[in-house]
């Protein structure tokens, strides 16, 4: 995956440029090498770099400056600057401006490769996220609605089989499961597109209210109607009316919806004469209403009205494989508008996502991702951005599949959080866990992260 990463280094002394070429050469990347910022610049433009390594104090351009630039015209490349020990705040400097990280000289031929692949695995990471962000807008979504597992796929080729009819539809599914999404993409397939869209939640409301607001009322219907108002089924007039739990409605509003479906016409509260209207009604439960036919509780001929058609979405627990492309999802949707912003989600994270069970389904995904958004510190998020109970959710679910975790698993992963949490200062790290640095280094490489 790395080997045909492209590394360049620039660095006015030729010991040095000999010396970091011949280490990143043998970790099988490209290297390209530049004596002088300005000739960094020229050969950037034709090599395309994945990463660059330059030292800061050059004659000319220096350090910052080049880094400066090839944040302008290659935003993609990530720079790491090399520096002599008392130049570390000018390093810091760096770091703020925009820098990957820093190497410290005189050189540990270990940081080399560890800061060098760390740099290129972010950059996977970063090509993984823009690959799913494009994912995004092919076939596999419609609209609003993300997913290419086999579940999803039939739910698309439902939603344009049905569309261009005019049939009544029931869409099934549980809370979360994004049953409007469903409805609002049957109708903009449609040839009401062009139509209004109403919602309205039939559980949501009580009997009085509900029936107010789907068949609307005339002036002194009742106490404090001072006006005549339209319902929402004659607000969608040649458009779709979508009705969320309509498992919820009483007998009362069942009898009154199924006339509207059999006779195309309403009559408001505490009106006269019915009105016709031409609309198109989508239905949705999170219940099955076969149990609730047989116990009296909801009309038989109107159930068999609103299932005309039946589109069931499943829940996410059940389609985990688009557990990756929904995150992407959220997180272009409320990354862009931090001040920093948040490009994506760490292998681990990931992992921690895809082991959840999600009971709140997509809704509940979209939460999370949305707080952990605002809380990251990183233009990443990481395991310890997520909810505590997602954590330990996925962890024992982790545990379940695979049986307990050994010192050595929880060591790394304590290891890599550390690390995390202080923007992969080796020192600092180092200092933390109380150990060497060198110490630190011989761990990464025994855990394969060096």
């Amino acid at each position: 995956m790395l080997n045909h990463s492209r590394v360049m280094i620039v660095d006015d002394d030729a010991e040095t440029l000999a010396l970091l070429r011949e280490i990143t050469a043998k970790e099988g990347y490209q290297v390209a090498t530049a004596s002088s910022a300005e000739e960094a610049l020229a050969l950037a433009a034709r090599e395309q770099p994945d990463v660059v390594i330059t030292d800061l104090n050059m004659p000319g351009m220096d350090g910052l400056a080049l880094l400066a630039e090839l944040r302008t015209r290659i935003p993609d490349t990530l720079v790491i600057l090399a520096t002599a020990y008392g130049s570390l705040k000018t390093a810091v400097d760096g770091i703020k401006a925009g820098a990957f990280d820093y190497l410290s000289k005189p050189f540990i031929v270990d940081e080399i490769r560890l800061v060098v692949r760390r740099a290129l695995e972010h950059k996977h990471v970063l090509r993984e996220n823009q690959a799913l962000r494009e994912q995004l807008r092919d076939r596999y979504r419609f609209d609003n609605i993300v997913g290419s597992s086999p579940g999803m796929v039939a739910v698309y080729k439902m939603i344009a089989r049905v569309a261009q009819a005019d049939s009544t539809v029931l869409i099934q599914g549980e809370s979360g499961t994004g049953k409007e999404l469903v409805a609002r993409a049957i109708h903009a397939h449609s040839p009401r597109s062009e139509g209004p869209f109403v919602a309205v939640d039939g559980g949501a409301l009580a009997e009085s209210l509900l029936e107010s607001e789907l068949f609307g009322h005339e002036r002194g219907a009742f106490t404090g109607a001072v006006a005549s108002k339209k319902g929402l089924l004659e607000k969608a007039h040649r458009g779709t009316c979508f009705l969320d739990e309509v498992a919820d409605i009483s007998p009362l509003l069942q009898s009154k919806l199924l006339r509207v479906i059999q006779e195309r016409e309403i009559r408001r509260v505490g009106g006269g004469e019915p009105m016709a209207v031409d609309v198109r009604l989508i239905a949705a439960t999170n219940k099955d209403l076969r149990p609730l036919v047989a116990a009296g509780k909801f009309r038989e001929d109107l159930y068999y009205r609103l299932n005309v058609v039946t589109i069931v979405i499943p829940p996410l627990r059940d389609r985990p494989e688009d557990i990756p492309m929904l995150v992407q999802s959220f997180v272009q949707k409320y990354g862009a508008s931090r001040e920093t912003p948040v490009t994506g989600v760490s292998p681990e994270a990931m992992a921690v996502l895809s082991r959840y069970s999600w009971p709140g389904n997509v809704r509940e995904l979209e939460h999370v991702i949305e707080r952990a958004v605002v809380l990251t510190p990183h233009s990443i998020i990481l395991p310890d951005d997520l909810p505590q109970a997602v954590q330990s959710a996925a962890s024992a679910a982790g545990d379940r599949a695979g049986g307990w975790m050994t010192l050595d698993n929880v060591e790394r992963d304590y290891i890599l959080r550390v690390m995390e949490s202080h923007r992969r200062d080796l020192g600092r790290t180092a200092e933390i866990l109380g150990i060497h640095r060198k110490t630190l280094l011989r761990k990464l490489r025994q855990y394969g992260m060096a």
